[in-house]
């Protein structure tokens, strides 16, 4: 099995699980917050997925049971947990094709953390990718004005950058997790966490209600359990079959292009006159989110390979 397929496939399928997730977050939930409580929830058969086809292929209990593996995972979980929070509000408040790109930043402030407090070291090459990805990240968030581009949305950015920042601890946790446990059973304990984080947060009062009137939208909920219960849980296991079958650093060089898929979707979806989504794709828009978005994506994948 060629890697490279797996990991665009991946990639593609967060693509678009994006995609449906901010069609889902405007046009079927009354808030971003309903939404998150529904992703909580839904976390729980997710994990037992995971548990299973650990099982069935095999892991030992051993990877399984690890005091400091399950801790970490559980810590990547609610790392998680907090992360998708804003990430999910960010993306109510922002186009998809922006959002995006700054949560794909995460990497970057992974590597910080892991010089800071963790003894890696970056080369000056390394550091030019890491300026090219805050760079890109910056004009990502900017919008034709009056003859300039201007930043707006400041709230929309202050959301997507911490939510990039948590995703990035989350990422580092998630690493330190594959020194004890296989990555199945991490996938499933981290899933664990992601639940408990997100029903602790905001699990309790009007956010619990709406979501059980909700439950009767059909049409919202299979939407919900095709993407946060089917795709993004299958994109994720791809991602870990991936990097078992090819580098590491190369697999993840290949993944950071989820951005260019997300602003390709919305431009076909645009072409093909869609309502899917609801963005102004005028050439300067476009021009500025191409270059922005490759800034970012060749960043990330200039400090994977380096």
């Amino acid at each position: 099995m060629n890697w490279v397929y797996v990991a665009l496939t991946s990639t593609t399928l967060f693509a678009i699980v994006t995609v449906l997730d901010k069609r889902l977050i405007v046009h079927h939930f009354p808030s971003a917050r309903v939404f998150t409580l529904a992703f909580g929830l839904i976390q729980a058969p997710v994990a037992l997925v995971f548990f299973l086809i650990a099982w069935a292929v095999g892991v030992p209990w051993e990877d399984f049971s690890n005091p400091a593996g399950l801790a970490w995972a559980l810590a990547s979980g609610g790392l998680w947990a907090v992360a998708l929070l804003l990430f999910f509000y960010g993306l109510a408040l922002e186009e998809v094709s922006r959002a995006t790109p700054i949560q794909m930043t995460a990497p970057i402030y992974a590597a910080l953390v892991a010089v800071l407090f963790f003894g890696e070291s970056l080369s000056p090459a390394q550091w030019a990718a890491v300026l090219a990805v805050v760079g890109g990240a910056g004009l990502v968030s900017m919008r034709p004005g009056q003859g300039i581009f201007e930043v707006a949305r400041g709230r929309a950015l202050a959301v997507l950058t911490g939510a990039a920042m948590l995703m990035g601890l989350a990422h580092v946790a998630s690493k330190e997790a594959t020194d004890f446990m296989a990555p199945l059973p991490i996938q499933g304990v981290r899933a664990i966490g992601m639940g408990i984080g997100v029903v602790a947060l905001i699990g309790r009062g009007p956010a619990l209600r709406i979501l059980m009137g909700l439950a009767r939208n059909g049409a919202a909920m299979r939407m919900l359990v095709l993407t946060e219960g089917i795709m993004a849980p299958l994109a994720a296991l791809l991602f870990v079959v991936a990097v078992s079958l090819g580098p590491v650093s190369v697999v993840s060089a290949v993944t950071s292009v989820r951005p260019l898929v997300v602003l390709a979707l919305t431009l076909v979806l645009s072409k093909m006159g869609s309502s899917l989504l609801s963005e102004p794709l005028d050439r300067r828009t476009v021009a500025l989110k191409t270059f922005s978005t490759a800034l970012i994506v060749g960043g990330v994948a200039a400090l994977a390979l380096l």
